[in-house]
């Protein structure tokens, strides 16, 4: 994945790159551009999928950065990390398309909490879930995983003191629900969507840290700070993998694959209905594991 950072003082540029490499993003092309226009030109070249800009920079502005991005109809994801905190500019920058407004000084956690989605494809799973083609509605041929199997999976690939119990029908909460972790599973040969997981936060870094062995503090520490960082979600993803084992479709008695693990720290309409799901289409899970508080995941079928 590219990304572009946008600023007028290179000082900040560096911090910026520092902060992202920080988190595991020395993997991903990034690029730095000191002005609005030089960013057109590399963007019309280069054609990033983010850009980190600042606001206040000589001749164009970042807003108008982004509003000539969004006029030309670019599939950029554009944030801001500008010293501009005015909470109407903010609205008016989130109005014409930006995905997050970081206000200076900031931490590197912070700088973290906010690409996350967009680097770990947060909204493309908001999207497709948005997708009318998805429709989780009750069918003879629901993949819904067995308990006893999808614990097996677990003890099998992540650990023995691992233990589920099907829980009453969680409903949502912002509090309680967001952020979250999205797996979504697809058929192999159709590619349709067929099931969709729902992880509390707690629940994802307590499964994804058992996967990799993170220390408890570290884990505690996300749960608290409720951020991922790009290890933990990709220790999740391993994890809703190997779960894929434990969902078999009734019709062409196949597994399904996993087809995208991503991070929301924000609430959409579908995600909130489908909790609203009834009993038959779903299963809702209370997580155990030693050492660590009971967590819930839900998942429904489509």
């Amino acid at each position: 994945m590219k990304i572009l950072i946008v600023d007028d003082s290179l000082a900040m540029q560096a911090i910026v790159r520092r902060g992202l490499e920080k988190f595991g993003y020395k993997t991903l092309d990034i690029r730095q551009s000191s002005g609005a226009i030089d960013a057109l030109a590399i963007i019309d070249e280069w054609k990033p999928e983010i850009v980190l800009s600042d606001w206040h920079m000589p001749e164009v502005s970042g807003l108008e950065l982004l509003k000539e991005i969004i006029k030309r109809e670019l599939p950029i994801q554009t944030g801001f990390v500008t010293t501009v905190n005015d909470e109407e500019l903010i609205a008016q920058a989130i109005q014409c398309g930006a995905c997050f407004v970081l206000s200076k000084p900031f931490e590197d956690e912070q700088l973290h909490k906010a690409i996350l989605p967009l680097v770990q494809g947060a909204s493309e799973s908001e999207r497709l879930l948005n997708d009318e083609t998805v429709e989780f509605t009750a069918s003879s041929d629901l993949v819904l995983p067995k308990l006893s199997q999808l614990e097996k999976v677990m003890h099998r690939f992540l650990s023995e003191s691992i233990s589920l119990k099907e829980a009453s029908i969680q409903t949502f909460s912002l509090e309680k629900k967001i952020p979250a972790v999205l797996a979504l599973f697809e058929d192999v040969e159709s590619q349709k969507i067929r099931a969709l997981a729902i992880l509390e936060l707690y629940a994802a870094c307590v499964l994804g840290g058992t996967k990799s062995e993170i220390p408890k503090v570290n884990i505690l520490k996300m749960i608290n700070e409720k951020m991922l960082t790009k290890k933990m979600l990709d220790s999740c993803e391993l994890v809703m993998s190997d779960c894929s084992f434990a969902f078999l479709d009734r019709k062409t008695r196949k597994n399904l694959r996993l087809k995208s693990v991503s991070f929301t720290s924000q609430s959409f309409p579908k995600l909130e209905v489908l909790f609203q799901k009834p009993a038959a289409q779903r299963i809702d899970i209370k997580c155990d594991v030693n050492g660590f508080d009971p967590s819930y995941i839900t998942i429904l079928s489509s």
